[in-house]
């Protein structure tokens, strides 16, 4: 990718996101909240009847007897809270869910990532928010495991990237006792586990020595990316910010970076997905609504052309009338989507 290419795309978006904000804001009556504010204040009705957006409310990082009985299919083994690293006195952990029966051939993983603008959630809030497409993929025979990694209140980049690689490492290293195949790997996040699963896959044909603790050259493969709603590249993300001073940056992406993206675009590049793009990038499918106010749709654009350039297969769905974190997500069509798209990837 050439600098010039990179510095055009990246205006072309700023230009879109920044018409697009205008326009709504010319229409939108002064004192009507925002959607975002009505999103913040009292949630969505998604097509399940659930709540979209975020809760002020955390699940506890474990699932609970009741989840596993009536969301997942019977037989599933749930393994919680393994430890895979610790930083100091803080233990990271994961969890496991192991399809009913036994299988003579290891397993394809589904790994993932969490949401929560990196400084909040836990490994299991989104399987709350995807039971079906958790059950789904289950049922599929694949394992899946869900990770944490370290908060913005806990670390800063490229902690969160170095968590997220070193729970594939730990996975890698017990592949035998959990009788998992890690040449089939599919990572998928929402959110900021989005951009940290679209950042892994990118990343790993690169061999970054800077996010890894365990490995410097990872023996797993990762054969595809789902990516829902995820930020793509933190420089065009600081432009939905309103006349924000770049001193005194609060936003998550500043939390991420430890400084505002327009202070430090070397941060901000190194920790974008869009930087890594290339040929030997695994395939992407990338899920976002167009009514998102929190990510701009704009980011899932620009990953999905990037992609497309260095001719990576990739698509981008948009889910029409959803918000960020919206319940649609996990709707049928976009599941059957999704399971489509991982039995192409592991063929």
């Amino acid at each position: 990718m050439s600098l010039f290419n990179y510095r055009l795309l990246s205006v072309i978006c700023l230009a879109l996101l920044f018409s697009t904000t205008n326009e709504a804001a010319a229409q939108r009556p002064e004192g009507e909240r925002t959607p975002a504010a009505e999103q913040e204040g009292r949630g969505e009705r998604g097509e399940r009847g659930g709540r979209s957006g975020r809760s002020r409310t955390e699940p506890p990082p474990v699932l609970d007897a009741e989840f596993i009985a009536t969301k997942l299919p019977a037989g599933v083994e749930y393994v919680s809270d393994v430890v895979f690293k610790t930083v100091d006195d803080l233990e990271l952990k994961l969890d496991l869910l192991l399809p009913a029966g036994e299988s003579k051939q290891p397993r394809p993983v589904a790994v993932w990532i969490h949401g929560g603008a990196w400084m909040r959630g836990n490994k299991a809030r989104d399987l709350h928010r995807f039971d079906q497409l958790t059950s789904r993929i289950l049922q599929e025979g694949i394992a899946f495991v869900s990770i944490s990694y370290r908060l913005t209140s806990q670390g800063q980049f490229p902690d969160q990237i170095q968590d997220c690689n070193d729970a594939l490492a730990f996975v890698h290293a017990h592949r035998e006792k959990y009788n998992l195949d890690t040449s089939k790997m599919i990572i998928l996040g929402t959110s900021a586990g989005g951009h940290l699963a679209s950042l892994v896959g990118t990343s790993t044909p690169h061999h970054i020595s800077e996010f890894f603790t365990t490995t410097s050259q990872p023996d797993w493969t990762i054969r595809g990316i789902v990516n829902f709603y995820g930020p793509a590249d933190l420089l065009v993300m600081q432009g939905k910010r309103d006349a924000a001073d770049a001193e005194s940056d609060r936003s998550p992406e500043a939390r991420l970076l430890g400084h505002a993206p327009l202070l430090r675009p070397d941060l901000a590049r190194a920790a974008s997905p869009t930087t890594y793009i290339n040929k030997q990038s695994p395939p992407f499918l990338i899920f976002h609504g167009d009514q998102d106010t929190t990510v701009p749709i704009t980011q899932s654009i620009l990953l999905n052309a990037w992609l497309q350039t260095e001719n990576v297969p990739s698509e981008l769905v948009v889910v029409e009338g959803a918000r960020h974190g919206d319940q649609k997500f996990d709707d049928t069509p976009y599941n059957d989507k999704a399971i489509e798209f991982i039995h192409n990837v592991l063929k």
